[in-house]
């Protein structure tokens, strides 16, 4: 780190003598001294290890995802299906949304940007691609299996992710795909 007296002490000797000149030479140098200090750890800022807030923010930006996920609402009410029937679930109306956006906390956000680079720099092959997806789904304790058909990919992801997780995959925030490629997302528990 920079300080005032790194400049301080280049004052030649006839001056060093002077109260007044060295502390007008302090004052003089000190906006240098902490934006010179800002500038050495500015990359540490937006580390993505290190970034929280709205460094991270930043960094998800130049990446090029967003911190906001649209997640879809599934608790309507239902006949069929448990935890959705009398005093569970919802009753739909014409109107009501179907989704909800959602803004992931720094971790899971982290995650996202992780998978967005490592999609950016994918060099359009199956295992390379198979491996994103398995550190899409690593934190929720899901394992990824996929089958080849003829331009097609089908991933099977068991186990159950959260919805945040389900709702980048489905919603295609992270594009596993390649030009010309059916991709095609199961889910089972």
């Amino acid at each position: 780190m920079t300080s005032v007296s790194d400049f301080t002490g280049l004052i030649t000797s006839e001056h060093q003598d002077k109260p007044k000149f060295v502390s007008t030479v302090a004052l003089s140098v000190q906006g240098y001294v902490d934006q010179m200090n800002l500038c050495s750890i500015a990359a540490s800022l937006y580390d993505l290890d290190n970034a929280v807030g709205s460094q991270l923010d930043a960094v998800g930006l130049w990446v090029g995802v967003s911190r906001y996920v649209a997640i879809s609402v599934s608790q309507w009410f239902s006949w069929d299906i448990s935890g959705v029937g009398w005093d569970q679930g919802i009753w739909w109306e014409v109107g009501d949304a179907e989704s909800m956006v959602t803004k992931l906390v720094d971790s899971q956000y982290r995650s996202l940007i992780r998978a967005k680079i490592a999609c950016n720099q994918w060099d359009g092959t199956l295992p390379a691609v198979t491996e994103i997806a398995r550190s899409l789904v690593r934190d929720d304790g899901c394992t990824v299996d996929v089958s080849e058909g003829d331009m097609s990919v089908t991933f099977t992801i068991t186990g159950t992710p959260s919805l945040v997780t389900k709702a980048i995959i489905a919603g295609g925030y992270i594009p596993l795909k390649a030009a010309g490629v059916t991709v095609i997302f199961q889910f089972s528990a």
